[in-house]
């Protein structure tokens, strides 16, 4: 039950944490429902820690104090769903987490990845109609 709970939580802050984009994420069931289905426990914590702004590894490292190469292969899982955006500028990579309603809703659909239930997801966006934005 401590581990549910424990989850529970990181998807609390991951909200909390797309709520302070331009366009936020509400506080509502359904929201969660989503965000369980897009992100793993792991992903969920990297992304309620995640800095604003196009940012590199290093500085998502220190953020969330895991180590780059760990953290490397977390956010190319989270960008291959559509969570994050991964850019190179000036042979640097740099990531943006994407914004929920006008992001990686859109994203998950449209990149190919057999990562997700599909069917599930379009159900719960489907849904999330009844959201409204603040």
């Amino acid at each position: 039950m401590g581990h549910l709970a424990q989850r529970e939580e990181v998807l609390r802050e991951l909200r909390k944490r797309l709520h302070r984009n331009p366009i936020g994420l509400p506080e509502h069931a359904t929201a969660y429902e989503i965000l369980s289905i897009l992100f793993s426990e792991r992903e969920a914590w990297v992304g309620a820690r995640f800095p604003f702004g196009a940012v590199t590894l290093k500085e998502i490292s220190q953020a969330v104090g895991i180590a780059e190469p760990e953290l490397s292969e977390i956010l190319e899982g989270m960008a291959r769903k559509g969570l994050v955006i991964s850019t190179k500028k000036a042979e640097e990579r740099r990531y943006v987490l994407a914004m929920s309603m006008t992001g990686f809703f859109e994203f998950s659909f449209l990149w190919s990845c057999d990562c997700l239930p599909r069917e599930l997801l379009y159900e719960q966006v489907y849904e999330s109609r009844q959201i409204r934005v603040l």
